[in-house]
């Protein structure tokens, strides 16, 4: 896939005025624009250079933070809620639901790289679970049947916001 142009690199850097206090937020901005969804070694060094500072203390950042990834990720990041309360709303369908569906366990990417799926945090959406998290999209009130429907749609291109 096409990388994101240096120019658009710098342009996200430039809106948080370079600020190293704001690097996570410039990591986090420059993973969702890329293509691949994970910072690559030349971002990683141009935000160190932007910020003055050194390429480890932004990969200090990245592997603190699990949001942040250092690998390509596939298309589809699917995310699960993994806290109590969606563990008890159904959650865990949701998982087991998933590995029979791409027939690969949590954090693998299917063969053709368009689906991974892994456990986050609680994102505050417990009246809305079972459902999956996709970037910022939110697809709710999942049941295996919504799920499977979510998957074609997605191997379709249906979501091409996503």
């Amino acid at each position: 896939m096409a990388t994101l142009p240096v120019e658009e690199k710098i342009a996200i850097i430039n809106h948080y005025d370079a600020n190293p206090e704001q690097a996570l937020n410039i990591l986090v901005d420059l993973q969702f624009a890329s293509a691949d969804g994970y910072i690559d070694q030349e971002t990683a060094q141009l935000v160190a250079d932007y910020l003055g500072m050194t390429e480890t203390r932004i990969y200090e950042i990245i592997s603190f933070y699990a949001i942040l990834k250092e690998q390509p990720q596939a298309r589809y990041v699917l995310k699960i809620c993994n806290s109590s309360p969606c563990h008890f709303s159904g959650e865990r369908a949701v998982s087991t639901g998933l590995k029979q569906i791409l027939d690969v366990n949590e954090n693998e990417t299917t063969a053709d790289g368009m689906f991974m799926y892994h456990g986050i945090p609680c994102v505050g959406a417990c009246a809305q679970a079972p459902f999956v998290k996709i970037k910022e999209r939110v697809f709710a009130n999942l049941t295996f049947e919504k799920l499977e429907a979510l998957i074609v749609d997605l191997r379709a291109g249906r979501y091409p916001e996503l």
